[in-house]
């Protein structure tokens, strides 16, 4: 039968305080699993899926996958994570109608493959711009730690630690517009 659903959240609980610092955004996951049935894709508030099939992709990685999986996630134009990066993605601000073409491109090269990624070798932990996990993989690595920068960083160590694995799906890009925050951030 398989997984014919999940969720779709964007959490977005975080305050600046006093110092300048923000948080709290690993609170807002916490919060928001409490509520999610089994699988959950938590998405940033400033990416957008660009390939129109992207809801069933998703459902295909869960149900390939199935448990085993702690986190699966997409790849995007501007994020550190080399397993998430497309470093032939159109600059930030080439237009829309640019990344459409690229997302389309990916998909036709890539498909609904993939990829297992070995955290010993990848390099920096996967970014949080879209985090498709489980409830039990949340239950069993204690959930994601208390604040703003880093929870993602921390939310893959602690699946890593609790056996789960990670996986990128090469075919699904998003647009991220990370470069753009200073528009609305400055």
């Amino acid at each position: 039968m398989g997984v014919k659903e999940f969720q779709i959240i964007v959490p977005w609980s975080v305050k600046k305080l006093e110092d300048g610092k923000y948080t709290d955004l690993g609170q807002a996951y916490n919060a928001s699993m409490e509520y999610v049935a089994d699988w959950v894709c938590f998405l940033d508030h400033d990416v957008m899926h660009l390939n129109p099939a992207w809801y069933y992709m998703c459902l295909y990685a869960i149900n390939k996958l199935g448990h085993k999986a702690g986190w699966i996630t997409g790849v995007t134009n501007a994020i550190a994570c080399t397993s998430q990066h497309c470093p032939d993605a159109p600059a930030n601000n080439a237009g829309l109608d640019k990344h459409l073409i690229y997302a389309k491109e990916r998909f036709q090269k890539f498909g609904n493959r993939i990829d297992r990624m070995d955290p010993k070798t990848m390099g920096l932990q996967f970014s949080g711009f879209m985090i498709l996990t489980h409830k039990k993989a949340w239950q069993d690595s204690g959930g994601f730690d208390s604040g703003f920068f880093g929870v993602d960083n921390y939310y893959f160590d602690k699946l890593t630690r609790s056996g789960y694995n990670h996986y990128v799906l090469p075919g699904m890009y998003l647009y991220h517009l990370y470069a753009l925050k200073k528009l609305w951030f400055s």
